[in-house]
């Protein structure tokens, strides 16, 4: 089988960790041929991919020029795809980059941001409105294009069905998970005198990190314990710029910190060396840093929304993101309970274990 893979120009972390997983972990069945296509920047993130992956790049991809992103697209691509005669077009960015021919194409939903109107209403600058909205009918257009939709969670294909229910055939494939971030070692649940805690997603209005900056600061008060947070992912929306005011408005950058992306080596520090997890999106297509952190063995409290118990089940705590004290009253119980700790732990990284990526490429 001959297989066309539309790679793009990159995107979200959780993009560039399913492209790496699928075609640079040895995953792919032998009898597949793979070609492919992205931009030079974005392979470079996923560099190496597998040794049978044959990957294709060009320059007017990303070219300043939309004359030449046109000719790109409407001739000199499809002229690749012709030479190469394969049986699929994956486009797993679910962007389909096919004008004015036909072809067997699948397609992945990455981004269920744009087919939830309730996390949609919360985006306030009207920049990004235009934006997500220009971007959801691209989407759409797409979808209702491909032969086939995968989707990440049952959630997300409930939700998005719900918004598109003309879609041709469409099944649910979880990601895979790295095996770097499962820790194959003993962890210790004990908690020192500066306790931990961790979460890591990019900043947007949906993943509630203000809300769980309050929380910190409600169990610090409470609790009488030394609390702090690292924030890990990065965010040019308004939430971003809100969420830095906040922190320097109430001069709280003893214990929040917000750090920035990081690269695997990093990460996986910040996994083995923090006390909890906390994953507070409202709106997930899957989750991927969730499962990451089950991986790591870490007790989790989780977001109750979005799906998020197809893949922690009974291995967290829940509660509602869009309340601190919810959030606190969780992260509390985890803080006061090592037995808890342990127990959800090690039940967590037991479930992450069935997420390889052999199984997704499968």
């Amino acid at each position: 089988m001959r297989l066309v893979v539309y790679g793009d120009i990159g995107g979200s972390g959780g993009y560039v960790r399913y492209c790496k997983g699928l075609f640079g972990t040895k995953s792919i069945p032998k009898d597949i041929e793979i070609w492919f296509f992205c931009s030079q920047s974005f392979y470079n993130q996923l560099a190496p991919l597998d040794h049978g992956v044959h990957v294709i790049s060009h320059p007017w991809m990303t070219s300043n020029s939309r004359i030449k992103r046109y000719l790109w697209y409407l001739w000199k691509y499809p002229r690749l795809v012709k030479r190469i005669k394969p049986d699929v077009e994956f486009y797993p960015s679910g962007q389909l980059r096919v004008y004015l021919r036909k072809a067997l194409t699948v397609s992945t939903c990455h981004n269920l941001l744009l087919f939830d109107e309730k996390e949609l209403k919360r985006i306030d600058d009207k920049h990004e409105q235009r934006f997500f909205q220009g971007y959801r009918k691209n989407q759409t257009r797409s979808f209702l294009k491909s032969d086939a939709v995968i989707f990440l969670s049952n959630h997300s294909k409930k939700v998005v069905c719900n918004e598109i229910p003309r879609l041709n055939l469409n099944t649910v494939i979880a990601h895979g998970l790295d095996k770097i971030f499962i820790n194959r070692e003993q962890r210790s649940y004990e908690v020192g005198k500066r306790i931990n805690l961790l979460y890591i997603s990019p900043i947007y209005h949906y993943k509630h990190q203000i809300e769980v900056v309050k929380a910190i600061q409600i169990l610090r008060v409470s609790l009488k314990l030394d609390i702090c947070i690292s924030f890990i992912g990065v965010g040019e929306s308004s939430a971003a710029s809100q969420l830095n005011k906040f922190v320097e408005d109430q001069n709280i950058q003893d214990f929040i910190f917000l750090k920035g992306n990081m690269n695997y080596e990093d990460l996986l520090e910040e996994y083995n060396t923090s006390d909890l997890f906390i994953f507070a999106s409202s709106c997930e297509t899957f989750g991927i840093t969730l499962l990451e952190a089950m991986g790591a063995r870490l007790p989790i409290a989780c977001s109750d929304r979005t799906g998020l118990s197809e893949i922690l089940k009974d291995a967290g705590l829940y509660f509602n993101p869009e309340d601190p004290e919810s959030i606190a009253n969780s992260v509390s119980k985890l803080i006061m309970n090592k037995d808890l700790r342990k127990t959800l732990g090690e039940r967590a990284c037991q479930y992450a274990l069935d997420y390889t990526w052999e199984r997704c490429a499968s």
